[in-house]
């Protein structure tokens, strides 16, 4: 048994990575862009918002929309997969939504799923990263990647991590998981479905992106006000430190694969990362006015960033729209808590 102080699990449910996002794909022009909003815990107002680049048309509650009745409490990341099936992950109503391209529900995964905050598909395979059960005493049993048949959404097997699992990538073969209340990342052979090793990274790591080149990298927040986060590059058998940020910055980790550069976030500012020349720029946009940013995107197909502003849970966030050089397009208003994004 594992016990986390209050601030560890408030923390974790606030501030740790969230989301996700699918850079999409040039030749298949512009598209939609998806905003995950989360809501606010135990309000069940969570949310998917669409918003159209060409048109600037916003659609607020898409779910809610299709199906007539909300998502659910703590809406905390969708996976969209090849054939445009999605995947709505809801942290706290401990269920998966399965719907279609319109966004109609076409299945409720709901077994097996103990807060769970992340999901990818690998061929026949669904991988779900889940925290675990907190008692009354935020005690933690056990975190853990569940893993079910694709097509049937029956269990196959279950890889049990080190606290807080989080982000899910695939590469080359694996899936990479990290353990957000710890410093440690699971590797998990796609193969046999088991925990390959187990990685050490810094504190509280967060999201994790694949570059053009296959490689994981994956940002980590860093130690509570210890100014420690840094950007790791990760492969199945060692994971190396690529620079410190000398700030603890939100577990948001995006990647322009056309250009090398990794994008970030801490604050009411955003960094850069040049992987090949490993040229590190601070702040290269600040939004003075802004509350806290809270959700980060990179949109190949526009060669556009997208960040979300909170707003303190406060009401409705708000994206804004950046340049890759820094420069202002444009805003428009999502739901309560934006914390991602997904390109298609």
């Amino acid at each position: 048994m594992k016990k986390l102080a209050l601030w560890s699990l408030v923390a974790a449910v606030f501030l740790t990575s969230c989301g996700g996002d699918d850079e999409g794909d040039p030749k298949n022009g512009v598209g939609s862009v998806y905003v995950v909003n989360e809501g606010n815990f135990n309000q069940t107002n969570g949310s998917i918002t669409s918003y159209d680049p060409e048109s600037e048309e916003v659609s607020a509650f898409v779910f809610q929309t299709a199906n007539s009745r909300p998502l659910g409490d703590v809406v905390q990341s969708l996976f969209i997969d090849t054939d445009k099936t999605g995947y709505v992950v809801v942290n706290n109503s401990k269920k998966v939504e399965v719907v279609n391209a319109d966004f109609v529900s076409t299945a409720t995964i709901e077994d097996n799923l103990a807060n769970p905050r992340y999901l990818i598909r690998n061929k026949e395979r669904l991988f779900v990263s889940n925290w675990g059960t907190f008692d009354e005493s935020y005690t933690l049993d056990q975190s853990y990647v569940l893993i079910l048949n694709a097509v049937t959404f029956e269990k196959e097997g279950a890889v049990n991590t080190d606290d807080g699992t989080e982000n899910l990538v695939y590469a080359d073969g694996y899936v990479y998981a990290s353990n957000s209340f710890g410093n440690t990342v699971s590797v998990i052979k796609t193969s046999t479905g088991e925990l390959e090793t187990t990685l050490e990274v810094g504190y509280s790591p967060g999201e994790m992106v694949v570059d053009e080149d296959g490689a994981v990298w994956l940002i980590c927040g860093g130690s509570y006000q210890g100014n420690d986060g840094a950007i790791y590059k990760l492969a199945a058998s060692a994971a190396t430190k690529e620079v410190d940020l000398e700030v603890n910055p939100s577990s948001r980790l995006s990647v322009s694969k056309t250009s090398g550069v990794l994008y970030y976030i801490a604050g009411t500012s955003a960094g850069s990362y040049q992987m090949e020349g490993k040229v590190l720029q601070k702040a290269f946009i600040t939004i003075d006015d802004a509350v806290g940013f809270y959700g980060l995107g990179y949109s190949e197909a526009e060669d556009v960033i997208y960040i979300a502003d909170a707003k303190g849970f406060q009401g409705k966030g708000t994206v804004y729209r950046y340049s890759a050089d820094g420069t202002a397009i444009s805003k428009f208003e999502a739901g309560v808590a934006p914390n991602g994004f997904v390109f298609k």
